[in-house]
């Protein structure tokens, strides 16, 4: 075998396991991909939960806050009593 050959060779066998590294690189990279997509969804799905029960609070927080001072004094929890 001759010098070329044999330098083709090893340059055939490091570009082999050069593939394999790239591939199992590649497979790593699309999981890390995915796993970041479902976060972000994750967290779209936490921001708009968010947005409902801010609006809800807002809109039905006074009328428990004032139905429930109502039924406080109507059963004798005047303010400042325990």
């Amino acid at each position: 075998m001759t010098n070329f050959e044999q330098y083709m060779a090893e340059n055939k066998l490091e570009m082999a396991n050069n593939t394999a590294v790239t591939l199992r690189v590649e497979s790593n990279t699309k999981e890390l991909v995915e796993l970041l997509k479902m976060a972000k969804s994750g967290i779209s799905f936490f921001t708009a939960t968010g947005r409902v029960v801010r609006k809800a609070v807002i809109w039905f927080g006074p009328f428990i806050t004032i139905a429930a001072a109502i039924w406080a004094l109507l059963h004798g929890r005047w303010p400042g009593e325990s």
